[in-house]
C-alpha cells in the first residue's frame, strides 16, 4: 500500500511535465469531464462529489481557491479538502491544472478512507521515557494480580493470628475477602493513566524482598534467644506482614518515580534472593557446630539478602536484562543447586553430612548462576527508552506539499518521510 501511494504521488509529478512537451492542448470539451474517484466504504471518509456540471473559474480565482485547498492539505485536513480539489479539477480549462487537482483530491480521499493523519513537527523525535504507560505488559500485570491474591490471603492469616477468631469461618472468610480486595486495589491502581512499564513487577519484587526480610529476621531472632524470650506468633506474623507491605509500597514508589523495566525489577529480586541463600548456606556449612550456629547463618543470610538487593539495584540499569533472561538465571541457580546437592547425596550415601550437603548446594547454585549468566549473554537487553526513540509508528510523517502552477503546466513537490 505504501509503495502504491508513493507511485501515485510520483506519477502526479510527471503529468504537468508531459503537458509542457506536447503540442498546445486542444480547446476544452463542451461536456465536463468527471475524474474517477474511489467510492469509500460506508462510514469511511467523505462521500464523492456529485457528478454535475460546474461553472469554469477564471485563472486568478482558480489559483486562489487552489492555494486555499493546498493549505488545508498541508494541515492534514484530508476529509475537508478532498471534495474541494475534485471540484477544482472540473472548474478549469487547463488540463495540467485539472490533472494536479485530480491527483491531490484522490490522495486526500484515499488517506481519509485509510484514517491516516499527519504527525505534528518534532513528534517523531520525542522519545517516551522509561515507564511510559503504553509499554506496560500483560505479563507483569498478571504476576501482580497473582501476587496480590496471595498478599490478601496472607493478610487474612495475619489478621487471624492477631484477633484469634473462635471459628474456621472467622479465618477463611476474611482471608477470601481480603484476597478479592487486594486484586481490586490493583485494578484501581491501573485505571486512568495506570501503572507505567515495570511498575507492576517492581511492586512484586518489593513485596517478595519484604517477605524474605520478615522471614529471615524473625527466624534469626527466634534462633538467638531462649525459648521463653521468643516472639509471640502474632508478633512474628506482624513483622512478616509489615515488611511485605512496606516492600510493596517502596517498590511501587521507586518504580513509578525512578523508572524501571520488568527485567530490572526482577533482577534486583533475584540478586537479593540468591545473595541471601548463598551467604546463609556457606556460613552454615563453614561454622563450627555450636549453639550459635543457626543464628550466625541466619544473620549472614539476612545480610546477604540486603547486600544482593543493593548490588542488583546498582547494576540493574547497566545490565538491563529482559524478564526472560532473569527467569533463565533463576532456573540456572535452582538447577545447579539441585544437581550438585543430588550428586553429593548420591556419591556420599550414608556418609553424607549436613555441612557437605549445604556446601555442595551452595557451590551448585553459584555454578548454575554463572553458567546461565554466560549462556544468556547474547540475549537483547530491555531498554525501551532506546527502542521507543522513534515514537509511534506511522508511514506518513512531517510531510509537505508544494504546487506552483505555470502558464503551460504546474510543478508538484513533495517532501517528508515515508516508511
Amino acid at each position: 500500500m505504501r509503495l502504491l501511494a508513493f507511485a501515485l504521488i510520483t506519477s502526479s509529478l510527471f503529468i504537468p511535465s508531459l503537458a509542457l512537451a506536447e503540442e498546445p492542448a486542444p480547446a476544452a470539451p463542451t461536456a465536463p469531464v468527471t475524474p474517477a474517484a474511489p467510492t469509500p466504504s460506508p462510514g469511511q471518509g467523505v462521500q464523492p462529489a456529485p457528478t454535475v456540471a460546474l461553472p469554469k473559474l477564471d485563472r486568478s480565482l482558480w489559483l486562489e481557491r487552489y492555494s486555499q485547498a493546498r493549505q488545508q492539505m498541508l494541515q492534514g485536513k484530508f476529509p475537508e479538502v478532498a471534495p474541494t480539489l475534485e471540484s477544482l479539477a472540473r472548474q478549469t480549462d487547463d488540463p495540467s491544472q485539472g490533472a494536479v487537482a485530480t491527483e491531490l483530491g484522490w490522495l486526500a480521499r484515499s488517506w481519509t478512507q485509510q484514517g491516516l493523519k499527519l504527525q505534528p513537527p518534532g513528534h517523531a523525535a520525542t522519545a517516551p521515557r522509561v515507564g511510559d504507560r503504553k509499554y506496560r505488559t500483560i505479563d507483569e500485570l498478571s504476576v501482580l494480580y497473582t501476587s496480590s491474591v496471595f498478599y490478601g490471603l496472607g493478610t487474612g492469616v495475619w489478621l487471624a493470628t492477631v484477633t484469634e477468631p473462635e471459628s474456621i469461618a472467622g479465618i477463611v472468610l476474611p482471608s477470601l475477602a481480603l484476597a478479592g480486595a487486594s486484586a481490586g486495589a490493583v485494578a484501581l491502581l491501573d485505571r486512568g493513566e495506570g501503572l507505567r512499564y515495570g511498575v507492576p513487577q517492581s511492586i512484586v519484587t518489593g513485596m517478595t524482598l519484604g517477605l524474605q526480610e520478615g522471614l529471615v529476621w524473625s527466624l534469626w531472632n527466634q534462633a538467638r534467644v531462649r525459648s521463653d524470650e521468643e516472639w509471640e506468633p502474632s508478633t512474628v506474623a506482624t513483622v512478616i506482614w509489615g515488611f511485605s507491605t512496606a516492600g510493596a509500597v517502596a517498590g511501587g514508589l521507586l518504580g513509578t518515580y525512578g523508572g524501571t523495566t520488568p527485567g530490572r525489577a526482577s533482577y534486583v529480586g533475584s540478586t537479593g534472593l540468591w545473595g541471601g541463600l548463598l551467604a546463609g548456606l556457606v556460613t552454615r556449612a563453614l561454622t563450627e557446630d555450636d549453639t550459635s550456629r543457626d543464628d550466625k547463618s541466619l544473620l549472614a543470610g539476612a545480610i546477604g539478602l540486603n547486600a544482593g538487593a543493593v548490588l542488583g539495584a546498582l547494576t540493574a540499569t547497566r545490565v538491563s536484562p529482559s524478564i526472560a533472561r532473569v527467569r533463565f538465571l533463576d532456573l540456572g541457580g535452582l538447577s545447579g543447586g539441585l544437581l550438585f546437592g543430588g550428586v553429593y547425596f548420591s556419591v556420599r550415601g550414608a556418609d553424607s553430612t549436613r555441612e557437605g550437603a549445604l556446601g555442595a548446594t551452595a557451590l551448585g547454585i553459584a555454578s548454575g548462576l554463572g553458567v546461565a549468566w554466560f549462556a544468556t549473554g547474547g540475549m537483547a537487553p530491555d531498554r525501551p527508552e532506546e527502542s521507543a526513540s522513534k515514537g509511534p509508528a506511522s508511514w506518513v510523517s512531517n510531510i509537505h506539499f508544494g504546487v506552483q502552477p505555470s502558464a503551460q503546466g504546474a510543478t508538484l513537490a513533495l517532501s517528508g518521510a515515508l516508511w
